[in-house]
């Protein structure tokens, strides 16, 4: 009977410290908001995860932050503050042991905002190049510009010979891009007129001339030029006796 009673002692009394225990609360690291440190002179905060948005707040080397998510590649992380700011960091400029991995991905952030588009620049490398109204040499004139003066590049020809550009002074037009020196590929830029080849140069005549003399007659003046005299007739329209008299002028072949 007193063995049972004492058995019964100790059941009872393992019941009530199993009840104190649970109503114990249990500490761990689980319940621990996961951190990072920044270990870089200045970290900016973005309101995306990318350089190309906005830096809503910057922090310095030592600040702890609190992790909330990340981006699908972990290359960025959304973070917290104490003072309730939250912001986008890059994942290389912060140390946790936290792993990343298991943060939540967010992508609900608003798409990149795009870059400002820097103008493409060009300098003059001749000592005087004109300007025209149009891609080409038969467009009037607009002025020149000498060597070293700086343009802004905005389209080209469709064979990228003739650009569009923007002077200094806000005038805008074409001139021959051969005669510029940029690092900006030419042919990235956006084609917005059409070529328009140089006009054809009159050809030189494909006969010399040669004005008679007295005494002269065709068989003389063809042993000169070494043309058959026969030849100088035909290319004159000079039929028999073929005469020729002096002062005439005759085209030789």
């Amino acid at each position: 009977m007193k063995a049972y009673r004492r058995v019964s002692t100790l059941l009872a009394l393992a019941l009530v410290a199993t009840l104190v225990l649970g109503l114990m609360p249990v500490r761990g690291a689980s319940a621990q908001a996961p951190t990072a440190t920044v270990n870089t002179g200045a970290l900016n905060l973005r309101s995306g995860p990318g350089v190309n948005y906005p830096v809503v707040f910057s922090v310095y080397r030592g600040t702890v932050l609190t992790l909330l998510a990340r981006n699908a590649n972990t290359s960025w992380l959304k973070v917290a503050l104490d003072n309730g700011v939250q912001g986008w960091v890059s994942r290389p400029y912060v140390y946790t042991v936290y792993p990343l991995a298991t943060l939540p991905v967010d992508s609900s952030t608003i798409p990149s905002p795009a870059p400002v588009p820097v103008p493409a620049v060009g300098t003059v490398n001749t000592g005087a190049l004109n300007v025209r109204q149009g891609p080409g040499i038969s467009f009037p004139r607009i002025r020149a510009l000498p060597r070293g003066a700086q343009v802004d590049l905005l389209a080209r020809d469709s064979a990228t010979i003739w650009l569009k550009v923007r002077l200094s002074d806000g005038v805008i037009g074409w001139l021959n891009g051969t005669y510029i020196l940029t690092a900006y590929p030419k042919g990235n830029l956006p084609v917005e007129g059409v070529y328009v080849p140089p006009a054809p140069q009159p050809q030189p005549p494909a006969y010399r001339t040669h004005v008679v003399q007295a005494g002269e007659n065709l068989y003389r003046i063809g042993l000169r030029y070494g043309v058959n005299w026969l030849t100088i007739a035909a290319a004159n329209g000079i039929a028999y006796p073929y005469w020729v008299y002096a002062g005439q002028v005759l085209r030789i072949p």
